[in-house]
């Protein structure tokens, strides 16, 4: 049972110590900003200098621990009224071997020990980060929450660390189920456009696929709309998720090209997750908390990447 209990939606809504790791991503980053402009009192966890003088800057504490280690966590999660789980770790060159254990092993084991060192700190609510691309193929059907799961080998560890949530932890868990990110500083992003100016579509898959994809800024607000969000799994992206055509179209326009062709053939056995049609609903999301994304990321999203220059 929740400790929420019978504790008012109100309260739930008003904590103020809010404690994150993973605070210095892409998406960690604009939480922690969000976070702070929304009142609470935010500290990231990092364990390098840079990390301290972003976090600083940005107007939250910056505290240390190993991710990895329970009692480490535990320390600074003590005083904390909910913890935001936003580790990851995306390789530069995703087809390598080995190249996602580093991620693996945060979605396992560091999921793992940020939950327990919930629990025993007492943290009254845990979010935790998860991935849109868990769903089996839909085709033209939306999908929501309750759709079928088929996970695959780059995805199955958010699985585990969905579990390591709401199994080890006895507090408020709300799972959130990113779509793709699309973001002037995102890594993937910024090899995207580079892709689109050589001629070349990113996107894996049927052109009549439906890719969910999420603005980074909007991301952050889904962040802060989960610490009022009752438990539960809920997807996060686009309210209209686009095709992969419309994201090509989109794309060529946005540098500058009639049309990009296609990067591949034959797809790899390692991104058949992402090959798949998910057209996400995010209706959940919605109303529970009247969370709404301000960009369409997967279209809307290229054009105001193309106005400014990418970050280096």
């Amino acid at each position: 049972m929740s400790r929420f209990g019978g504790v008012s939606r109100q309260l739930i809504m008003d904590m103020s110590n809010i404690v994150i790791t993973g605070a210095t991503g892409v998406v960690g980053r604009r939480a922690v900003r969000e976070l702070v402009a929304s009142g609470h009192r935010v500290a990231g966890v990092t364990r390098s200098a840079g990390g301290r003088r972003l976090l600083e800057s940005l107007g939250a504490r910056a505290v240390e621990a190993d991710v990895f280690d329970q009692a480490s966590l535990t320390a600074v999660l003590a005083g904390a009224d909910a913890v935001v789980n936003l580790l990851t770790h995306i390789p530069s060159d995703m087809a390598v071997p080995g190249a996602w254990d580093e991620n693996d092993r945060l979605r396992h084991d560091a999921s793992e020990a940020i939950a327990r060192a919930a629990q025993s700190a007492g943290v009254e609510r845990l979010v935790q980060e998860s991935l849109a691309f868990l769903y089996a193929d839909g085709g033209d059907t939306w999908l929501d929450e309750n759709a079928l799961v088929l996970a695959g080998a780059t995805t199955a560890t958010a699985l585990v660390a969905e579990a390591n949530a709401v199994e080890l932890f006895d507090g408020t868990a709300v799972v959130l189920r990113f779509g793709l990110f699309i973001g002037p500083d995102s890594v993937l992003t910024r090899a995207n456009v580079d892709a689109a100016r050589a001629g070349i579509s990113p996107s894996l898959g049927r052109r009549c696929a439906y890719l969910p994809t999420l603005w980074l800024d909007d991301a952050a607000t889904a962040v802060a709309a989960a610490l009022r969000a009752p438990a539960g799994t809920y997807n996060v992206a686009d309210e209209d998720p686009p095709t992969r055509a419309e994201i090509d179209a989109a794309l060529a326009a946005a540098v500058g090209r009639d049309s990009l062709r296609p990067a591949i053939d034959a797809v790899p056995p390692i991104f058949e997750p992402v090959t798949r049609s998910q057209r996400l609903s995010s209706r959940r999301l919605r109303e529970a908390t009247g969370w709404t994304p301000s960009v369409r990321g997967g279209t809307d999203g290229w054009s105001l990447i193309a106005e400014r220059p990418l970050a280096a």
